[in-house]
């Protein structure tokens, strides 16, 4: 019985981390994530941490949800559905994201999940996602999750019977070389994702359409075409291959596909028709960074795909690789590390440690 429990609790943090890493790959919120505002208080604060049932699309009124709404994840309730779609709305919000016809009614295809509650109220960590945001990094979060994988990984290689000496009041765990190898490999592919997951970035060029345009700086008539540059810098050990993209008002990129040493900068131009409708404006400008393992004809074409595809196909690549280097080396599956552990259950022992740390 022990062991069905810790296989179940491996198996959910397994789910739960994968999950996240895919779900930070394709910049979307899978399984957690943590409010980036107050316009849920007090029912989400700013910085708690919530979790998402990311398989619900079909919420009521009342639910919770997760969506997309101009490339910008948000999380509201919905307070009324209509045949465009779904109302939704803050809380701490005085009126609904559908109000100024900015953000039209949410379609299905937009939600990525409900909030999970408990007898009506979301499950929250509070505040815990002001520390994630302030300090860990997005490489050290995705370290983190790597050892996770790794520690459940050894978990549910040591434990089974395979490799397992009992004795009378003690046994032996036994990792074997396979194992290890495995391990080391998973590891390094997320060093790889997460080198080119965390050099993305997102160049907001804001910039305000007006009668009175030229006034002031960042001030322009409907209508006109302007250029602003963004600073692109890789702050990798390595070299790094970029590629910018970015929708309409923009006409011009100044230079969308280059490699960059390591610490090594570019000024890129960015040429804009404002809109002929007065208002405030925010043009994103995607950066998009991969390392240079591929042909470059083949990473372009893989990126005009999607721009995951080319870090599945280097993440492909590396994954062939590793196979083959172990295949060629001719080592079997000899055991490497032996641990004499007691015979109570892994999940006992870790309790023990945790609490006389």
């Amino acid at each position: 019985m022990n062991k069905i429990i810790e296989y179940l609790f491996f198996s959910m943090i397994s789910i739960v981390i994968v999950g996240s890493l895919a779900g930070a790959l394709v910049d979307r919120p899978v399984f957690i994530s943590y409010a980036y505002s107050g316009s849920m208080t007090p029912t989400i604060s700013k910085g708690d941490v919530f979790f998402i049932d990311p398989f619900s699309r079909n919420p009521q009124v009342g639910d919770i949800i997760i969506f997309n709404a101009d490339g910008k994840w948000t999380v509201h309730r919905v307070v009324a559905i209509v045949d465009d779609g779904y109302i939704t709305k803050g809380d701490n919000n005085v009126a609904t994201d559908q109000q100024s016809k900015k953000i039209p009614p949410i379609k299905r295809s937009q939600i990525g999940g409900k909030v999970i509650t408990f007898r009506g109220k979301p499950i929250v960590i509070r505040g815990a996602g002001n520390y994630l945001q302030n300090n860990l990094s997005n490489r050290t979060k995705m370290v983190l999750a790597g050892i996770l994988i790794i520690l459940g990984t050894i978990a549910f290689a040591g434990d089974g019977n395979r490799g397992v000496r009992r004795k009378k009041r003690s046994k032996v765990m036994v990792i074997k070389f396979k194992t290890l190898y495995i391990l080391a490999s998973i590891f390094l592919l997320i060093m790889v994702a997460s080198s080119m997951f965390v050099s993305w970035q997102i160049f907001p060029i804001e910039y305000t359409v007006t009668s009175a345009g030229g006034l002031r700086e960042g001030w322009y008539l409907p209508g006109s075409v302007f250029t602003q540059n963004i600073t692109v810098k890789n702050m990798n050990f390595y070299p790094m291959v970029y590629y910018i993209s970015a929708q309409k008002p923009v006409i011009r990129i100044s230079q969308n596909n280059f490699q960059l040493n390591s610490r090594e900068e570019r000024n890129i131009a960015v040429t804009i028709k404002s809109p002929e409708e007065t208002s405030v404006y925010s043009t994103k400008v995607k950066v998009n960074s991969y390392l240079p393992l591929l042909p470059r004809s083949i990473t372009t074409r893989l990126y005009k795909i999607n721009s995951i595809a080319p870090v599945l196909a280097i993440l492909l690549e590396i994954s062939v690789f590793l196979a083959s280097l172990y295949k060629v080396s001719g080592i079997g599956n000899e055991d490497i590390i032996r641990i004499r552990t007691k015979r109570s259950s892994l999940l006992k022992q870790l309790k023990q440690e945790v609490f006389r740390a």
